[in-house]
C-alpha cells in the first residue's frame, strides 16, 4: 500500500467529518494479527463493498458477458478447504475457506478460443493477472466464506481469491471484475517492490506461522505449505 494513497483516503475521511458528514468507514491495514491470525493489508484504504448492489463483472473475450450478484455466486456449487496463506513478509496462517471453483465461471461466461488469461480487478484499484490454467489448479478458490461464516469486509468481502501456492498478494480481495484476455501481464505488485514476482510463487526459505504462536521460524521447500 502506497503512503500517498493512505494520506488521500484519510484526508477524505477528515474532510467529511469537517463538513458534518459521517466519516466513511474505511478498510485499513493493520500489522496486528486478527482472530484468524491474519494481518490486514490494502493497496488503497476504501469503504467496504455494498453487497446489495455489487456485481461481479465477467467480460472481455467471452461469448456471454455477465454481471453476477452475491446470491447468484452462492448458488454455485460451494466447497471448503483448509489452506495456509503465506505472505511475502514471511508470516502465514492456516484457515478454513469456503467458496467455488473457477470452472463454474468458465462454464457461464464461455470464453473464446483466444482467451488464455484473465485480469482480476479489485475495488481498492489492485489488479492481478493469471492464466486460465493457473486458476483451474485444484486448490485455487474464489472465496466467499471464512471459518464457516460469510467472508468479513476486512478480508475482502464479498469475493476474494485464494491460491495457497502463491504469496498472499496474488490472492486478490474485493474483486469487482474478471476480464478475459489473450495473455497475462504479470502483477501490479511488481511496480511496488523488488521482492514481488509476477507469478508470486512461494519460494524455498522460512516461514513464521502466526496460528502456531508466531515465534518459531520453519524452513519451507516452496510452493503450497502442507506439512503444518
Amino acid at each position: 500500500m502506497g503512503p500517498f494513497n493512505r494520506r488521500h483516503w484519510l484526508a477524505v475521511a477528515a474532510a467529511a467529518g469537517a463538513a458534518g458528514q459521517p466519516k466513511p468507514k474505511l478498510l485499513l491495514p493493520s500489522d496486528q494479527p486478527d482472530e484468524f491470525h491474519l494481518k490486514l493489508m490494502w493497496y488503497n484504504p476504501v469503504p467496504p463493498i455494498q453487497q446489495q448492489t455489487w456485481r461481479l463483472q465477467l467480460k472481455g473475450l467471452v461469448g456471454k458477458p455477465l454481471a453476477l450478484g452475491v446470491a447468484q455466486l452462492r448458488a454455485l456449487p460451494q466447497q471448503t478447504q483448509s489452506s495456509r496463506m503465506k505472505c511475502v513478509q514471511c508470516w502465514s496462517s492456516r484457515a478454513t475457506w469456503g467458496g467455488f471453483r473457477f470452472q463454474h465461471l468458465l462454464d457461464m461466461a464461455k470464453p473464446t478460443a483466444k482467451a488464455k488469461a484473465v485480469r482480476v480487478d479489485c475495488a481498492d484499484k489492485w489488479y492481478e493477472y493469471f492464466t486460465i490454467a493457473d486458476l483451474l489448479q485444484p486448490h485455487v478458490m474464489f472465496v466467499m466464506d471464512l471459518a464457516g461464516k460469510p467472508l468479513p469486509d476486512k478480508h475482502g468481502a464479498p469475493l476474494r481469491l485464494l491460491d495457497p501456492s502463491r504469496y498472499g498478494y496474488k490472492s486478490a480481495k474485493l474483486i469487482t471484475s474478471i476480464t478475459f484476455v489473450e495473455e497475462g501481464k504479470g502483477s501490479m505488485a511488481c511496480d511496488i517492490g523488488p521482492y514481488y514476482s509476477p507469478d508470486g510463487r512461494i519460494l524455498a526459505g522460512y516461514d513464521t506461522p502466526l496460528d502456531l504462536g508466531g515465534k518459531t521460524k520453519r524452513k519451507i521447500s516452496g510452493g503450497e505449505i502442507l506439512d503444518y
